[in-house]
């Protein structure tokens, strides 16, 4: 099983309903537990137990007694005071969100004055759990980007990652399948592996399956 950012979403009686933009994994055991999709007007944090399995080319979101509405966000944001949130905002002005501004009997603005509240957005994943973004930067032991994370692949019957495909180049780009015990970390934004460089470069290419 093959998860990868753009698959198509669907609900059982075959509705387009979103596509996916993140696949989630445990930090330690590198098992996916979860899909972002991307429903236009949000995003929903969908367990992968509420897909169907073996479906290829898009992902059937199971009719089950839970509605995909009711599903968490994966990133909520709401109004932060500034009291409550401290540094770094302590010397920092904005603009928006509304502040409490006065003015001045010519009608210009005080200068020094801050906003009450600023907005700050949360991530529903819990702690533990990593959500990785098609084009993750992927970090050899010596401390070299060598390419960018296209596809997470999986094993159906555990869910548990087995290879990640890396994409090396840019307009004859090359690919790599990458084995899940290489890796030692894993953010967001970057997967670090055990392996240099050179011996990255000595896996054989890998032709990405659609």
């Amino acid at each position: 099983m093959r998860f990868e950012k753009g698959t198509e979403v669907f609900n059982s009686t075959g509705e387009k309903i979103g596509k996916v933009s993140r696949v989630v994994i445990d930090a330690q055991t590198k098992d996916v537990t979860d899909l972002v999709v991307d429903r236009g007007k949000d995003e929903k944090v969908v367990p992968v137990g509420l897909f169907e399995p073996e479906t290829t080319d898009r992902l059937i979101f199971q009719k089950t007694n839970q509605n995909i509405e009711d599903l968490p966000d994966y990133e909520t944001t709401h109004y932060v005071s500034l009291d409550e949130a401290g540094a770094p905002y302590d010397n920092v002005s904005y603009w928006y969100p509304p502040v409490d501004y006065q003015y001045s009997p010519s009608g210009t603005m005080l200068p020094g004055l801050k906003p009450k509240v600023i907005l700050e957005t949360e991530s529903s994943i819990p702690e533990g759990r990593i959500a990785i973004a098609e084009g993750a930067q992927v970090i050899s032991a010596d401390d070299k980007h060598i390419g960018n994370v296209e596809q997470v692949i999986v094993n159906s019957e555990t869910n548990n990652v087995t290879h990640f495909v890396v994409g090396k180049g840019f307009l004859l780009k090359e690919h790599k399948l990458v084995p899940s015990h290489w890796v030692t970390g894993v953010r967001d934004d970057k997967v670090h592996l055990s392996v240099e460089a050179r011996l990255f470069d000595r896996l054989p290419d890998y032709e990405p399956q659609a």
